[in-house]
Protein backbone atom coordinates (compact mmCIF):
# COMPACT_ATOMS: atom_id res chain seq x y z
CA UNK A 1 0.00 0.00 0.00
CA UNK A 2 1.01 3.59 -0.82
CA UNK A 3 -0.15 6.49 1.46
CA UNK A 4 0.38 10.45 -0.01
CA UNK A 5 0.45 12.96 2.58
CA UNK A 6 0.46 16.77 2.09
CA UNK A 7 2.45 19.17 4.24
CA UNK A 8 0.76 22.92 4.09
CA UNK A 9 2.50 26.21 6.09
CA UNK A 10 -0.68 25.65 8.80
CA UNK A 11 -0.70 22.11 8.97
CA UNK A 12 1.76 18.84 9.90
CA UNK A 13 -0.20 16.84 7.20
CA UNK A 14 -2.10 13.41 7.38
CA UNK A 15 -2.61 10.90 5.35
CA UNK A 16 -4.76 12.28 2.22
CA UNK A 17 -4.83 8.98 0.29
CA UNK A 18 -4.38 5.41 0.15
CA UNK A 19 -3.52 3.61 -3.44
CA UNK A 20 -2.04 0.03 -4.29
CA UNK A 21 0.31 1.15 -7.13
CA UNK A 22 3.51 2.99 -6.87
CA UNK A 23 3.53 4.62 -9.87
CA UNK A 24 -0.47 6.10 -9.29
CA UNK A 25 0.47 7.63 -5.54
CA UNK A 26 3.81 9.38 -7.15
CA UNK A 27 1.75 10.70 -10.00
CA UNK A 28 -0.89 11.99 -7.33
CA UNK A 29 1.59 13.12 -4.83
CA UNK A 30 3.33 15.22 -7.75
CA UNK A 31 0.45 17.13 -9.10
CA UNK A 32 -0.99 17.34 -5.59
CA UNK A 33 2.13 19.26 -4.65
CA UNK A 34 1.83 21.71 -7.27
CA UNK A 35 -1.60 23.08 -5.61
CA UNK A 36 -1.95 26.19 -3.85
CA UNK A 37 -0.38 26.20 -0.20
CA UNK A 38 0.82 22.96 -0.58
CA UNK A 39 4.22 23.60 0.50
CA UNK A 40 5.42 19.22 -0.60
CA UNK A 41 3.49 15.81 -0.72
CA UNK A 42 5.13 12.74 0.13
CA UNK A 43 5.00 8.88 -0.95
CA UNK A 44 5.23 6.24 1.92
CA UNK A 45 5.08 2.25 1.25
CA UNK A 46 3.62 0.27 3.96
CA UNK A 47 2.40 -3.43 3.97
CA UNK A 48 -1.29 -3.49 5.90
CA UNK A 49 -1.10 -5.42 9.75
CA UNK A 50 2.63 -5.37 9.92
CA UNK A 51 4.36 -2.97 12.06
CA UNK A 52 7.74 -1.55 10.69
CA UNK A 53 6.81 -1.93 7.47
CA UNK A 54 6.36 1.60 6.62
CA UNK A 55 9.34 3.33 4.10
CA UNK A 56 9.40 6.76 2.65
CA UNK A 57 9.21 6.04 -1.16
CA UNK A 58 9.21 9.94 -2.80
CA UNK A 59 8.15 13.84 -1.75
CA UNK A 60 7.64 16.33 -4.26
CA UNK A 61 7.52 19.74 -4.21
CA UNK A 62 6.20 22.23 -7.15
CA UNK A 63 5.86 18.37 -8.77
CA UNK A 64 9.29 18.00 -8.46
CA UNK A 65 10.54 14.55 -6.87
CA UNK A 66 13.39 15.86 -4.33
CA UNK A 67 16.50 13.87 -3.43
CA UNK A 68 15.99 11.38 -1.32
CA UNK A 69 18.27 12.56 2.29
CA UNK A 70 17.56 13.50 5.18
CA UNK A 71 19.38 16.89 5.86
CA UNK A 72 16.32 18.77 4.86
CA UNK A 73 13.66 20.55 6.69
CA UNK A 74 11.14 18.62 7.71
CA UNK A 75 9.04 21.10 9.06
CA UNK A 76 7.61 24.72 7.66
CA UNK A 77 9.17 27.27 9.47
CA UNK A 78 9.02 30.90 9.75
CA UNK A 79 11.13 31.46 6.75
CA UNK A 80 13.77 33.03 9.09
CA UNK A 81 16.52 30.44 7.21
CA UNK A 82 16.87 28.10 10.24
CA UNK A 83 15.88 25.04 7.51
CA UNK A 84 18.76 23.76 5.73
CA UNK A 85 20.32 25.54 2.38
CA UNK A 86 19.62 22.26 0.52
CA UNK A 87 15.42 23.01 1.20
CA UNK A 88 13.81 24.42 -1.94
CA UNK A 89 12.30 27.73 -1.76
CA UNK A 90 8.97 28.43 -2.42
CA UNK A 91 7.53 30.70 -5.02
CA UNK A 92 5.65 33.30 -4.06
Amino acid sequence: MFTVHVMRPDDVGAVEIVFVDQLRACAYAADRSRDHRVLSASVTRFVVGQLGTRHSVAWYVDGIEQPQRFDRQLYPTSGDDHGTTTTPKRRP
